[in-house]
């Protein structure tokens, strides 16, 4: 036998004391759930997710387990969003009947969960709130602001002082951006009211009336055969007849358009002229 002093026993004890101690804190959430049906849905969860096996590395831990018929809020999530919830409803302390009874106070207490120790958790969505008044039941709820969803204990499931204790919550605990927020029927806005159209800016320049020339003479005697309206006198009616469209022989008959009776009329007067200029030099 060695000494108690040997420096051979003190080696020893040095390495068995760790070995005792990790083997005393050494968990397994797995075989502990086995024993109640209720949570066989919550447990297989646990494993699905990976959860399981950081509980199973913790020293310390409570885990808030929830029977089957409340993990309807998880189908239809992802794989990363259920483990992001099953990670909530583990907390890192210990918390039995025994103690809850003893932490009465009028303010909640925060709880930090698996998911804060992830590193992927976004303002409190990693806390939980435990609030125990001593006059009502004991309620977790998420300690994100206007979380609406409070999970009350039901009961102490099993215990392993001070290292594992599961607790049973009435519900799945609300995690921001994966459960479903209450619905929040939208508030009716009140009727507008009609405002009368504003008047239409005055113009800065008076308009005057055109008024519809009469047509002359001459422009009755312009208008077309074919044509049911009359041209208006622009007094650029020289320069208007000469543009208008017309055919060859319409063109080609202008300059014989002068009257004759007036053409024998002035040479009538011309032969009378010199004939009485004549008769006043005879006499």
């Amino acid at each position: 036998m060695f000494p108690m002093s040997s420096p051979a026993v003190a080696f020893f004890l040095s390495l068995l004391f760790p070995l005792l101690a990790a083997a005393a804190a050494n968990l397994d959430i797995g075989k502990t759930l086995s024993g109640y049906s209720d949570f066989s849905d919550f447990s297989s969860m646990l494993n699905e997710t990976g959860v399981a096996d950081q509980i199973n590395s913790l020293q310390t831990v409570t885990v808030l387990a929830v029977s089957n018929g409340n993990l309807g809020a998880l189908s239809g999530l992802s794989s990363e969003d259920k483990k992001m919830v099953m990670s909530v409803h583990v907390v890192l302390d210990y918390y039995d009947e025994t103690k809850l009874n003893k932490s009465h106070s009028k303010r909640a207490k925060i709880l930090t969960t698996l998911y804060q120790e992830t590193g992927k958790a976004r303002k409190q969505v990693g806390f939980l709130n435990l609030t125990n008044t001593g006059k009502g039941p004991v309620v977790f709820a998420s300690a994100v602001p206007n979380s609406h969803i409070e999970a009350q204990l039901v009961k102490e499931v099993s215990t392993k002082p001070y290292d594992l204790s599961v607790l049973q919550i009435s519900n799945l605990l609300n995690v921001a951006s994966v459960s479903p927020a209450p619905y929040v029927a939208p508030v009716a806005s009140p009727p507008r009211k009609v405002l009368a159209p504003a008047p239409a800016p005055a113009s800065t320049s008076t308009s005057t009336p055109t008024s519809t020339p009469t047509p002359s003479l001459a422009d009755e005697e312009d208008v077309s055969p074919t044509s049911s309206k009359t041209k208006p006198s622009t007094g650029s009616e020289p320069a208007a007849a000469a543009d208008a469209p017309g055919s060859e022989q319409e063109k080609s008959a202008a300059p014989a358009s002068a009257p004759c009776g007036d053409y024998l009329a002035s040479t009538i007067l011309m032969i009378s002229t010199w004939a009485w200029f004549l008769l006043t030099i005879t006499n």
